[in-house]
């Protein structure tokens, strides 16, 4: 008995997807169809393709960073402890004066 489901077919069908389901019913269609979607794939990437994916290479690299470093974990300790407080030790430094610093501001009467 003979399945009249489209997916199944003649042998000589099954490796032509696109009559198996009848979407063709011309060979030369189904093979222009072929040949317009390996030329497509062969083109190299737009100019927009390239700058959409150094858009998303850049928004991934600031979100694991903004993950890593600024992301609320709750009060346990976790991997990315150490890494945090190397970091804001750093930024604070950065922020802050020195005690050298201060002073030649003072003497210099720019803070008081």
């Amino acid at each position: 008995m003979k399945s009249e489901h489209p997916m199944h077919g003649d042998p000589d069908t099954i490796s032509r997807p696109l009559h198996r389901r009848g979407l063709y019913d011309d060979p030369r269609l189904e093979d222009k169809f072929r040949r317009r979607v390996e030329m497509f794939a062969d083109r190299p990437p737009s100019k927009f393709s390239r700058k959409l994916q150094a858009a998303n290479y850049a928004t991934m690299f600031g979100v694991g960073i903004y993950m890593l470093l600024y992301l609320d974990y709750g009060p346990r300790k976790n991997c990315f402890t150490s890494l945090r407080a190397w970091y804001f030790n750093k930024v604070d430094k950065l922020w802050t004066l020195s005690k050298d610093e201060e002073k030649d501001l003072r003497e210099q009467g720019r803070i008081k």
